[in-house]
């Protein structure tokens, strides 16, 4: 197997080499943004609102930061905001405010690097593309001036380099785009969560304040 590969490589020529290394940078952002995702982010939005309602409800609003300060979370710090403010008795709409600056802040790090996936696909395929043209040049090219016993092998090579690139690129490509689009999807839930969560706290605490 390890042969097969390492012919497979040999016989593609140059243009693997930056193939390999636009693969090297995806699998660095999707391993990031996996870790991101789903321990970094990773958090009962519903358990964790019950637990604040609760606290605040008996007036501990301190015990309630300190259940958001416990993770780092995008969703943990939006909420531990909120509630600081609300300590501060400052009115709702300045409530409101802070939660959308905060926001503004945290949700971009939530889709950050994704679409470089986008891009690493479209350039794996390009890659693989032009080594294809590359392939077929040399072997056409080598057919004119070969010896007629080494044609087939000129012949041979060249297809070997166009085909091989343009294996290995669409090999890079098809994962990144199954991965920005996994990814993508993830970072919507988590941003939906996020909005539903803090709506949910802001009308808590709104009506704590009518009561």
């Amino acid at each position: 197997m390890f042969e097969a590969v390492a012919r497979f490589f040999q016989q593609g020529g140059v243009w693997m080499y930056p193939i390999v290394a636009v693969s090297a940078f995806a699998l660095a952002v999707i391993f990031e943004r996996l870790f991101y995702y789903y321990f970094h982010c990773r958090i009962n939005a519903k358990g964790l609102l019950t637990q604040i309602t609760r606290f605040i409800r008996g007036g501990d609003l301190e015990k309630a930061r300190q259940i958001c300060t416990k993770t780092k979370s995008p969703l943990s710090v939006i909420l531990e905001c909120a509630i600081w403010h609300y300590q501060q008795q400052e009115p709702d709409q300045e409530i409101q405010n802070a939660i959308d600056e905060i926001a503004l802040r945290e949700l971009p790090r939530i889709q950050r690097n994704t679409h470089y996936l986008s891009l690493f696909a479209n350039i794996s395929t390009l890659l693989g593309l032009l080594g294809t043209i590359f392939g077929l040049q040399e072997a056409f090219g080598a057919l004119s001036a070969a010896d007629p016993s080494q044609k087939a092998t000129v012949l041979a090579n060249g297809i070997a380099i166009a085909m091989n690139t343009t294996a290995l690129g669409l090999i890079v490509a098809i994962p990144c785009m199954i991965m920005f689009s996994v990814l993508g999807s993830k970072s919507n839930s988590i941003i939906e969560e996020i909005d539903e969560s803090s709506v949910r706290l802001l009308n808590f605490l709104f009506s704590q304040r009518r009561m």
